[in-house]
């Protein structure tokens, strides 16, 4: 399914921890299919600027559930 991209937001929200040594940086993405239901994931945002999937872009879930533009 194809799914059009939002919004992209850091994910700031650890709870009351910070988050860990080596844990990468995430990003939440707000995704809208063709029927306009929204679906949030969460991604790596290293992986995100990688293959250059930025707001706006028609993106869809790999084998290993990333995104891919």
């Amino acid at each position: 399914m194809n799914y059009r991209v939002v919004r992209i937001e850091e994910d700031v929200d650890f709870g009351c921890e910070e988050r860990k040594e080596g844990d990468p940086v995430m990003a939440v993405v707000r995704l809208e299919d063709e029927d306009g239901d929204v679906k949030i994931v969460l991604q790596r945002d290293q992986m995100l600027y990688d293959r250059d999937i930025n707001e706006g872009d028609r993106v869809w879930f790999d084998e290993r559930q990333e995104l891919v533009k």
